[in-house]
């Protein structure tokens, strides 16, 4: 049986003893987070989340068991319903989920049979996004347009992190609340309008010998943004090169943050910060998201400046006919990193499941 490291944060002053918790956990591309709940009066309090490196999974339901027996020998907190989120297709049912970069399946069925849990949900990470930015503090949610949001309309969500993912959500007059819809879209054709487009997608598939089409997900993710770096650099190999970055390697945080001292991450900083506008503009647009276009991710999260800065928004209102409209149109950027275990635990109690 495998054995996992697991980094624990904790969220309270004190952990209670003998606590029954509900388990909402995000399982991401490069992290899988498993958070515990407290709720009380629909009112949910994160006690606190374990994190464990999602590329050195080998059996996911080892790692689940290997979550509930710590909690237990350490709290003695008793688990017994359990929500997934995953970056991927969720099968109807909601008991199973192959995630698109990751090695493993989410099986809810297995992980009943071999673990203590009484009852495993799995949902879409980015559909638990769409419930979780009504649950954590208003203030992780920055504003960083000049629009105001409509009552009752449209909203997107999206997000660059290990891939790239998308959400709308539709406001339900019955429930009185937003139904967040799943989406692949992140999976879609990039849209290329200048020729250094062109180049970048000729790059990316000449290098990787590719036979299909460049994704938005190729280029706004972490792994994006070394394909980025790499382009420039064999474009413009005689600029200037921060010699740390390329010795410590080629961190997507570590290029942004060394964008003033190399002149391939410079270029990087500005070519993601447009197509990312132009992918948030598109999806605004598909969307009519006039009650607000969030934007979640570790990257975004990690460079507000991105979105702040005014070339950003100039790209995304750069629209023959509707500029006014996408002017009209707020932006977030979700700064809560916990906002998908948050949105877990919502899904569960607003469905209703596990009862």
């Amino acid at each position: 049986m495998s054995t996992y490291s697991l980094k624990e944060v904790v969220y309270v002053d004190s952990i209670p003893l003998d606590e029954k918790c509900l388990l909402a956990a995000d399982i991401g591309g490069t992290n899988s987070n498993f958070g515990f709940f407290v709720i009380h009066n629909n009112s949910f309090t994160l006690l606190f989340s374990l994190h464990a490196k999602s590329q050195e999974i080998e059996s996911f339901v080892e790692l689940v068991q290997q979550v509930i027996t710590h909690v237990q020998q350490r709290y003695r907190i008793a688990v017994t319903h359990a929500c997934f989120a995953a970056a991927g297709v969720v099968s109807h049912n909601r008991d199973y989920c192959k995630p698109t970069n990751l090695n493993f399946a989410i099986d809810a069925k297995d992980i009943l049979l071999h673990t203590t849990l009484h009852c495993a949900v799995i949902v879409n990470d980015f559909e638990v996004i769409g419930h979780g930015i009504g649950v954590i503090d208003p203030k992780s949610l920055v504003h960083v347009s000049n629009g105001y949001p409509e009552h009752y309309a449209n909203r997107a969500i999206l997000g660059a992190g290990t891939g790239l993912g998308k959400c709308s959500l539709l406001w339900n007059q019955s429930t009185k609340r937003y139904m967040p819809l799943p989406s692949e879209g992140g999976h879609a054709d990039i849209a290329a309008q200048h020729p250094i487009d062109l180049d970048l997608i000729e790059y990316i598939r000449t290098t990787e010998q590719r036979s299909c089409n460049i994704s938005w997900e190729d280029v706004l993710s972490g792994n994006g943004i070394k394909r980025l770096y790499q382009f420039f650099k064999k474009r413009n190999h005689a600029d200037k090169t921060n010699e740390e970055l390329e010795k410590n390697g080629l961190h997507p945080d570590k290029i942004f943050k060394s964008r003033m001292l190399d002149t391939h991450a410079f270029n990087t900083y500005k070519l993601y910060q447009k197509i990312y506008a132009r992918c948030a503009k598109s999806f605004a647009l598909d969307t009519l998201a006039l009650g607000g276009l969030y934007i979640a991710g570790g990257i975004a999260a990690n460079n507000l400046e991105l979105f702040k800065d005014a070339d950003f928004m100039h790209e995304f209102i750069n629209c023959g006919k509707q500029q006014e409209l996408l002017k009209r149109i707020p932006i977030y950027v979700i700064t809560d990193y916990n906002v998908s275990l948050y949105g877990a635990a919502a899904y569960m109690v607003l469905e209703g499941l596990c009862k």
